[in-house]
């Protein structure tokens, strides 16, 4: 392993390191402030004093990483890969199928193993999202009341099916991948015989055509969902006057 990459290493691990911290240091004061509360409902819990004490050991951590920065700037320290194209199989794959005249056996099985791997990643999919919006469609489940007991039964209730239907998808995704590889194999060796054979394919005029990334689409959308739900639960101004009270005890704006 190189210089460049022992570096670029390193201030990865750092960011990551810092990024938890900083949200463990977050949920700590958010927790302390809430039991705090409890005990004193007028107290000014979001406090500079609090905040710096949390944010103290996060410090070294974010100096460090600052420090290894800087010297990467100063060393020119970059990706060797950053200006390289991503390497796109499924492209790659699409292109060659306009070389081959005659698909053979082995590249229609890889193409139905896809199509079926297609279908039931975002067939699953959409099955553990069948109870989410069922969840979701309730009104009994967002009461006006405690916005921490709300949101705690609905990651319970949630959470679990969004993290099966993700893993759905990306096992799916995978294992096109692997399928994707397959056939990329079986094409390569078909335009091999077809060349020692003198057959030629006929020139295609349509454009390869690519699957499309609706992962993005799919969580926009539930974001979407999310933001509409809160809106109508009256969970939007709890946030807000959460977020007024950070700003006035802890900032100390106003």
């Amino acid at each position: 392993m190189t210089k460049n990459k022992i570096l670029l290493a390193v201030q990865s691990l750092l960011c990551v390191i810092l990024v938890v911290m900083l949200a463990v240091s977050a949920v700590g004061i958010y927790r302390s402030g809430i039991a705090e509360k409890q005990e004193n409902p007028l107290a000014w819990v979001y406090t500079r004093e609090k905040a710096a004490a949390a944010l103290k050991p996060v410090l070294p951590v974010f100096l460090l990483a600052v420090g290894v920065t800087v010297v990467c700037a100063i060393l020119n320290v970059r990706d060797e890969n950053e200006n390289k194209p991503v390497k796109d199989m499924e492209l790659n794959r699409n292109l060659l199928r306009t070389r081959v005249a005659q698909p053979d056996d082995a590249m229609k099985k890889e193409q139905a193993i896809q199509k079926k791997l297609l279908y039931g990643g975002w067939g699953g999919f959409g099955l553990c999202m069948l109870p989410v919006l069922i969840y979701m469609t309730n009104g009994d489940h967002f009461p006006n009341g405690d916005l921490e007991q709300v949101m705690g039964a609905f990651a319970v209730h949630v959470f679990p099916w969004i993290i099966v239907g993700m893993a759905v998808l990306i096992v799916s995704a995978i294992l096109q991948g692997k399928s994707i590889q397959r056939e990329y194999d079986a094409i390569m060796a078909r335009i091999k015989e077809e060349k020692a054979a003198g057959i030629k394919a006929e020139p295609q005029t349509e454009k390869p055509t690519r699957n499309v990334n609706a992962l993005r689409w799919v969580i926009l959308a539930i974001a979407v969902v999310f933001i509409i739900v809160g809106i109508r639960n009256g969970s939007m101004m709890a946030v807000v006057n959460k977020a007024i009270r950070i700003c006035t005890e802890c900032v100390g704006l106003g």
